[in-house]
């Protein structure tokens, strides 16, 4: 009877007592909670797109890094570099821009869009995009034009674009895509690339070099099909988003006529 009465008291204690935190390591008497390192492997395998699994490779890995945080983060607070003018400065811009962020967020909880707004919205961007032409192209972006003009001419010889690309080109891309550039609306390019690309047919070459900011640029035209805008569905994270940030923009413009401005 006495047993039994003790067992009840431990098991009352278990459930009134919080538990204390199970610590997985110690760096000069500061425990690293198990709870950190469940956290941080949770966000790991979460962020590997099924690459990466919960394994105890992975747990002691994670553990290391938490360890070498700890002990980085006990080091500059023992030599005072929180109290430095320039990190107290940057400091306070990281928690204005937190604070920024968590005010958009606030607003956007306000923010209600509704199916009719998406389907107006697709429907202008539709109206936008009829009649206007979607180019496939490759690029080489060398530093000279007279580089530039070394490539035309090696491509006239019979000379392979992707090749070309991957060899010469100054963008690092290039190295593994050949220089493709996807698809790309003419009427939303930059004036002076949608003239060079319109001016292009299906499997055509640049005669001449555009020179922009970047360097010296050689196009080849791959296909040119006519303006197709994607189905509502695939596009509707991205009206939606853009509805948002308009709400916002609009918010913070109300702000700013009830603020008193000097």
């Amino acid at each position: 009877m006495k047993n039994a009465r003790i067992a009840a008291l431990l098991l009352a204690a278990s459930i009134s007592v919080p538990a204390m935190a199970e610590s997985i390591a110690m760096v000069n008497g500061k425990a690293i909670d198990k709870t950190d390192l469940d956290n941080a492997v949770a966000l790991v395998v979460q962020n590997s797109n099924g690459n990466v699994q919960d394994s105890p490779a992975l747990r002691q890995q994670v553990k290391d890094t938490l360890i070498n945080r700890e002990v980085i983060l006990q080091e500059a607070q023992s030599r005072k570099l929180d109290q430095q003018p320039a990190f107290i400065k940057r400091l306070d811009e990281v928690r204005q821009d937190m604070l920024r962020e968590a005010l958009f967020a606030d607003l956007l909880k306000q923010v209600k869009i509704s199916d009719a707004q998406l389907q107006e919205r697709y429907a202008q961007t539709q109206s936008k995009f009829a009649g206007t032409k979607d180019v496939h192209a490759h690029q080489i972006t060398v530093g000279s034009e007279a580089e530039a003009q070394k490539i035309i001419d090696s491509l006239k010889k019979g000379g392979k674009f992707e090749e070309l690309a991957k060899s010469r080109s100054l963008d690092p891309a290039a190295k593994q895509n050949g220089g493709d550039m996807g698809w790309g609306n003419l009427a939303r390019m930059e004036p002076q690339l949608a003239e060079v690309l319109k001016g292009l047919n299906k499997g055509q070459v640049s005669s001449k070099p555009m020179q922009t900011r970047v360097g010296w640029i050689v196009f080849k035209v791959d296909d040119v099909r006519d303006a197709k805008l994607p189905p509502l569905e695939e596009v509707k994270p991205q009206i939606e988003r853009q509805l948002q940030e308009e709400a916002i923009a609009k918010a913070v413009d109300e702000l700013r006529g009830k603020a008193k401005i000097q």
